[in-house]
């Protein structure tokens, strides 16, 4: 089912469920937003094998995603997760292995990824020191709006449409990772609480690429009833 947007903001957008042909758009725009070739030798190539790893990486648990696009354009998606609830797609672990073994045939390839998965590791660690897995059923794995939709509100309507499913889906709190090369102040605005704070310079023992590493990591954590539901920016 496909829901267009009303209203002024983000007229023409239409919402819809992610499909598996939609994982090619996603990676292009998460790489032309994220991507990390100008920090491995502008190699646009090994960039573009690391954003499709990352984007795997967040559908692999997701049990919900919505796609906005307008005239045919990507403009955005949002890939959450309810525990419990069946995942969407049964085949995203194979084909991450397969985008593993082409980054793992390069020593730069092999390099970058063990690096992202330390990324990952960080991640899981500052969950357990948060607990946040006991008190929060619920999580935004990744919340991605293309350059070209920016101020058309359609973040901010995936993101109201998102904290719907929560509240269906009767989980009582959300989280989610998220750092200090992204918008952190679109969480803050929202009522979210910053939970966790990690500062790269400060765990200079971790092993992580300083090229690569953002400057902070941080887990912010909501409850879907009471966080800013708003379709602006």
């Amino acid at each position: 089912m496909e829901n267009v947007a009303n209203g002024d903001a983000g007229i023409g957008v239409v919402y819809s469920p992610m499909i598996w042909s939609d994982v090619e758009a996603i990676t292009r725009q998460f790489d032309e937003t994220w991507g990390h070739y100008t920090s491995i030798g502008n190699d646009k190539k090994l960039s573009m094998l690391l954003s499709y790893h990352f984007v795997l990486h967040y559908i692999e648990p997701a049990t919900r995603g919505e796609i906005a696009h307008k005239n045919g354009e990507f403009m955005g998606v949002v890939l959450s997760r309810v525990a419990g609830q069946p995942v969407m797609f049964g085949n995203t672990f194979k084909e991450m292995a397969k985008i593993d073994e082409r980054l793992n045939s390069t020593p730069a390839g092999h390099k970058a990824l063990v690096d992202l998965e330390l990324g990952f590791e960080i991640e899981r660690r500052m969950e357990r020191q948060t607990s946040i897995n006991d008190k929060a059923p619920a999580e935004v794995e990744l919340f991605l709006v293309a350059r070209a939709a920016r101020g058309q509100g359609v973040g901010g309507a995936l993101w109201s449409r998102t904290m719907e499913y929560f509240e269906r889906s009767h989980a009582p709190m959300f989280y989610l990772h998220t750092d200090s090369d992204c918008d952190v102040s679109f969480y803050d605005r929202h009522g979210m609480e910053r939970i966790a704070e990690r500062e790269e310079q400060r765990h200079p023992d971790d092993g992580r690429d300083p090229q690569t590493a953002p400057e902070k990591m941080f887990i912010y954590a909501g409850v879907p009833d009471k966080v800013t539901k708003t379709v602006s920016e």
